[in-house]
């Protein structure tokens, strides 16, 4: 017993110095603060969230709508996944991982592409029926959901049809001997039992369409802000810090809230399949719900995949000629200037991948530290619940405040914080299907607490090591709005000199580094689908 606390005390120690430093400090320093600003601060901060409206309005309404837009989408498509087989099903399945490893700001350029003012649509309108003003498409409140639904629906996807897949169907056939038809089966059984993950899902859309920064930055402007952005604009653009850190707080005690309901639905959440579940049946060509199911899928992966396919399509096409190039890589790869973003191209990308990679292993070590001591603490679980309703910008902010800018070493312990819930909750799905009684048979048998982990744990969880990894590096590398309020001109990465690309209309320079940030981000992909077979992901 003494050997096995000395085997953890310093680990634990560890563990919890480095979250009390780096991320409980900031919120800590950013709450203290909000309680200090000045009258003309408070009143700024009243007037933003009170008076004008707009503010909150746009905040809540946004994520509202986004959110039922993605479970919309999201349900029939978990159906078809759920209670369907067709060729290439397993392949599909993992199409749904790509949103999480897609950064947001290749999102932003591929909807431009398509959906811009001078994007291909519009072109096609205006070639084809001689359209003389462009159609808004994006720009605005339609843009904001659009892109949301698109990064979200997959989520809701995912965990809808995880369980409707382990659903139990004696009650359903209980319902039906008692003469109730499929439609009234649905709504009184079905529906109470897909409810748990619905919820848990819309909870954690509603989170992440609140906290978007980059979608909303680039589509929304001033007249669609969010706390988000306004946090970000009062910081950067205004010099309010006072404003900012009421803001800030304000918000994360609003996503507290939600994402104690996204906890409390996660547990109720079915992830286990039961031997009575019941079993898919095969696609009906012939009949008209056969087609309706079939259309489903093909939007749903036609959504999934044209954003990075437009891209790379526009990347190696000359937009005057239409004909095949390599101009945008020639700018990435052959410039020797400092450009817009405050770097060269090829520097942005060594930055992004030191970050990456630095972050990711920081927070699979911290993610070892946490599950493979037993010790029952709510440190840990109370971290991963408030990186959830804590954004980066919220964070970033609170660095500021507590470090300055301007240090390499700060993002990449910012990245790790917010790395860290994803390599957290997949190595705990790994350990906690290791079998208790094998490690209290080794322990009796005389072996310490490292030859338990050499010989029994690490076996069974290297697996999920590398998928963590994977995953906190395809976080990191997608990740802006820390970055960008970090950096201070000295440390930019590929995915903020994508938005200096944008934010000068160089469509042809961002779509180049975004064809590099897009090939990265499949290599994660890759990695992750060809090692999760058997590690639970989600």
């Amino acid at each position: 017993m003494g050997k096995n606390y000395d085997f953890w005390i310093i680990p634990k120690v560890f563990l919890i110095l480095f979250f009390l430093t780096f991320f409980v400090y900031p919120l800590a320093l950013l709450m203290v603060y909000s309680l200090q600003v000045q009258p003309d601060a408070l009143v700024q901060f009243f007037n933003l969230i009170f008076s004008s409206k707009y503010l909150l309005v746009n905040s809540f309404f946004q994520a509202s709508v986004s959110t039922l837009g993605a479970v919309l989408v999201g349900i029939p498509v978990a159906f078809v996944i759920a209670r369907r087989n067709f060729p290439f099903k397993q392949a599909v399945k993992s199409l749904f991982l790509i949103p999480f490893v897609f950064p947001s700001i290749l999102v932003v350029i591929s909807f431009i592409l398509v959906f811009g003012n001078n994007g291909w649509i519009n072109q096609f309108l205006q070639n084809s029926f001689g359209f003389q003003v462009p159609v808004n498409f994006l720009y605005g409140f339609q843009g904001i959901i659009l892109a949301h639904i698109f990064y979200n629906f997959p989520l809701v996807a995912k965990f809808v049809s995880t369980a409707w897949e382990s659903s139990d169907k004696t009650m359903k056939e209980a319902a039906q001997t008692l003469g109730a038809n499929r439609i009234q089966t649905f709504f009184s059984i079905t529906v109470f039992q897909l409810l748990p993950s619905i919820l848990a899902s819309a909870s954690l859309v509603f989170i992440y369409s609140f906290m978007s920064f980059a979608i909303v930055l680039s589509f929304g402007g001033i007249q669609f802000s969010t706390f988000e952005v306004e946090i970000f604009r009062q910081i950067v653009q205004n010099l309010n810090l006072g404003t900012a850190s009421l803001l800030a707080v304000f918000q994360f005690f609003v996503l507290v809230l939600v994402s104690g309901v996204y906890f409390y639905f996660s547990k109720k959440f079915i992830i286990f399949e039961k031997p009575n579940s019941e079993k898919p049946k095969n696609i009906n060509l012939l009949s008209a719900q056969g087609i309706v199911e079939v259309s489903i899928l093909l939007l749903a992966i036609l959504l999934v995949v044209f954003p990075f396919l437009s891209l790379i399509l526009f990347a190696v096409t000359d937009p005057n000629t239409g004909a095949f190039t390599l101009k945008a890589f020639e700018k990435i790869f052959f410039a020797q200037q400092s450009s817009l973003a405050g770097t060269t191209p090829v520097l942005a990308i060594g930055y992004t991948l030191f970050f990456a990679l630095a972050a990711s292993v920081l927070a699979v070590f911290l993610g070892l530290l946490a599950v493979l001591n037993q010790t029952k603490t709510r440190f840990t679980s109370l971290i991963v619940s408030g990186s959830l309703a804590v954004s980066t910008i919220t964070l970033g902010f609170g660095y500021l405040l507590g470090f300055g800018s301007g240090f390499f070493w700060l993002i990449i312990l910012g990245h790790a914080v917010f790395v860290f819930p994803f390599s957290f909750r997949l190595l705990q799905n790994a350990i906690s299907k290791i079998d208790p009684d094998e490690l209290a048979a080794a322990r009796v048998l005389g072996a310490n607490r490292w030859r338990v982990l050499k010989f029994i744990q690490w076996p069974l969880m290297k697996k999920s090591v590398l998928v963590s990894l994977a995953f906190g590096f395809a976080v990191s590398l997608g990740e802006l709005g820390f970055v960008l309020l970090m950096y201070d001109g000295i440390y930019p990465t590929m995915s903020v000199y994508v938005y200096r690309m944008l934010s000068h209309f160089d469509l042809g320079a961002a779509a180049g580094m975004g064809v590099v940030l897009i090939a990265l981000s499949f290599f994660c992909f890759y990695f992750i689908e060809k090692h999760s077979s058997k590690v639970q992901v989600f």
